[in-house]
């Protein structure tokens, strides 16, 4: 009965979308775990698999997925591979790394996949969110790369899976999908859209909510059965909004989901806020927490989140700000990809050039919208995040390697190790490509608009060339734009920081000397540690001449930089209040704030007390919807 029901929909898919050539009908029982596998079906005949002169198939597993830039080589996990033909009879097989060949044409593939997030392996570990579990009548994370093969050129074939599971478990997906008893059914468009789809099944804690036209769903899973999904969506409604703000309503999904796996580590809690130290405990969570791959991957309706939870909040802490990178993917690489991506060579894969567009402007809007959406102040943009970014820029070796070089090569060595600079040197590039290009428009176009064009030409279905979008997005600005790209993409050329950072009204030094105001903690050397699931610091040790009367043990309220203003001036009157815990009580600490003088002080910023005409335009434009 549940083959006719699997064939039937598929033969609805197909018709629907006018394909007569074939598709691939999986079929994944997740009623009988054995050593952390789970047994997988394939329906070979309905592929259409055209006959071999040598009478030999090959089957594969890939190698890697979009997103990961890593190789994860997902062969590893597939045990005890069984290829059956029209007869029933058994064909050999033979496997190399992620392939196996089959001998003779099969009419029923069958295997047992294994758990990546059990497995012992130190070589090209899977990250966990790309990774698989198979946590009987518990958890189930799928990510389709860990358990469905395919034949190679029938990758744009629609795929129907139908999941075997318990009936108090549910599939979260933003795939389509339908249920009937035991079994929920998924479809996906073609093995590429199933391969970006991936799908959580468990006891289902879900939140959602609509954004623009886009149903949102929070997917969540935690080890120790708290319900959070509600307390996520509270972490990110506010900028969730906010990007709905900067992208007008136009969002080009219909529907999204984020899906969480929530790793237990609550025995930790005082470890890790600072009221018991045990160095029992110590190498316990050194052994437990070591090689784990907290974070977050994104896909094209979707991200897989991997998350510790320490106890109290601090599992929401930071929550808005990784799902909001993850969802503006949605931009791209969702609706704006090249070759490379469309077409995923998932044997042997060929990178893209253009991280710089895929990650770091991605970073970049994740935090610029919250700006444009009221979430923060353009001062918290500007000496938080954006400061942060231009400081951690500094330690990539952009003289060695260019964007795009490192890119094209990210899964080799010396090239993978320079990865995470995505998030920093190139976040800190959208931002000044985000400058030229409002510049050379007098203002009349923003890096925003330009994506959004893009977008419009492209979209999710059709990709770019990797050597032309470039030229591209220098024929929809300015001529002069394409000396950025050589520059600074292509090039090997230092970032102009305080040149552009100035045309908006920004001084920024990267050597300063002089004097400034001190902060009341770090410049009388008074250490603290910043408390988990909080804003607060705790005092571990007491310098010399401090200014405010603090005890060790003191708990302080996180401060930042308060006691200035934007210009990096003190506030007036030049009295700061701390609010500090000591014990049961609760003090306020004035600080007058004094003046030091600095030597060589690092990436000093500041807005300009004396911007001309030009300069307030752009920053006005730079930080507005």
């Amino acid at each position: 009965m549940k083959i006719k029901l699997l064939s039937l929909s598929l033969m609805c898919y197909l018709g629907l979308f006018g394909q007569k050539t074939g598709s691939h009908a999986y079929s994944i029982d997740l009623t009988n775990v054995v050593d952390d596998r789970v047994k997988v079906s394939l329906n070979v005949t309905l592929l259409g698999l055209a006959d071999q002169n040598n009478n030999s198939y090959l089957f594969h597993f890939p190698a890697t997925i979009p997103g990961t830039y890593a190789t994860l080589d997902y062969g590893r996990f597939i045990h005890d591979f069984q290829a059956y033909n029209a007869s029933g009879e058994k064909l050999k097989t033979s496997k190399r790394k992620n392939s196996y060949t089959i001998k003779g044409k099969p009419d029923r593939i069958e295997y047992w996949a294994g758990d990546s997030f059990d497995a012992k392996i130190r070589k090209n570990k899977v990250f966990e969110p790309a990774g698989t579990n198979n946590q009987e009548r518990q958890n189930f994370l799928l990510n389709a790369a860990g358990y469905f093969g395919f034949f190679e050129g029938l990758e744009d074939l629609p795929v129907a899976l139908e999941v075997n599971k318990n009936a108090t478990m549910y599939g979260i997906s933003a795939m389509e999908s339908y249920s009937y008893g035991t079994t929920q059914n998924f479809i996906a468009r073609n093995y590429h859209h199933f391969l970006d789809s991936p799908v959580m099944v468990c006891q289902p804690d879900t939140t959602s909510f609509q954004l623009g036209d886009a149903k949102v769903t929070i997917g969540v899973f935690t080890e120790n059965g708290r319900a959070l999904s509600s307390s996520i969506y509270e972490q990110v409604e506010t900028s969730m909004k906010a990007i709905e703000g900067f992208l007008q309503g136009d969002l080009p999904v219909d529907n999204y989901a984020f899906i969480f796996y929530i790793k237990d580590y609550t025995e930790f809690e005082g470890l890790f806020n600072g009221t018991e130290i045990k160095i029992g405990t110590i190498f316990k969570a050194i052994r437990e927490l070591g090689g784990k791959g907290f974070g977050a991957l994104e896909h094209g309706n979707s991200s897989v989140y991997y998350l510790p939870d320490f106890g109290g909040t601090t599992v929401l802490d930071g929550m808005a700000d990784v799902c909001i990178h993850e969802f503006f993917h949605i931009l791209t690489p969702l609706g704006l990809h090249s070759e490379e991506i469309g077409d995923f060579n998932y044997i042997n894969p060929a990178m893209s050039k253009h991280l710089w567009l895929y990650e770091g402007i991605t970073e970049y809007f994740a935090g610029i919208s919250q700006v444009k959406g009221g979430v923060i102040t353009k001062d918290e943009y500007v000496r938080n995040l954006l400061q942060g970014k231009i400081k951690n820029a500094e330690r990539y070796p952009t003289t060695k390697m260019s964007f795009t070089e490192m890119s094209e090569n990210v899964l080799k060595n010396p090239y993978k190790k320079q990865y995470n600079q995505v998030y920093q040197r190139g976040a800190l590039m959208g931002a000044l490509l985000d400058i030229r290009i409002m510049e050379l428009t007098n203002g009349a176009t923003d890096l925003h608009d330009i994506i959004l064009e893009l977008r419009d030409q492209y979209g999710p279905l059709k990709s770019f060339r990797d050597d032309e979008i470039i030229n591209q997005f220098v024929e929809l600005v300015h001529p002069d734009l394409n000396q950025f790209f050589n520059d600074y993409v292509s090039g090997r050329e230092p970032l102009p920081v305080q040149e552009y950072l100035l045309k908006v009204g920004i001084n920024y030094n990267r050597r300063y000397n002089g004097r400034r105001s001190a902060n009341p903690i770090s410049d009388f050397n008074i250490r603290t540690k910043r408390v988990r699931g909080s804003n607060q610091i705790r005092v571990t040790k007491i310098g010399k001449e401090v200014p405010i009367e603090l005890k060790e043990g003191d708990l302080i309220e996180v401060f930042s930089e308060r006691w200035l203003n934007e210009f990096g001036e003190p506030v007036e009157g030049s009295v700061f209040n701390l609010n500090v815990e000591r014990g049961d009580q609760k003090l306020t600490m004035p600080y007058t704030v004094q003046t030091i003088d600095v030597q060589n002080e690092k990436h000093r910023i500041f807005f300009s007390k004396t911007p001309n005409q030009e300069q307030i335009k752009l920053q006005n434009l730079w930080f507005s919807n």
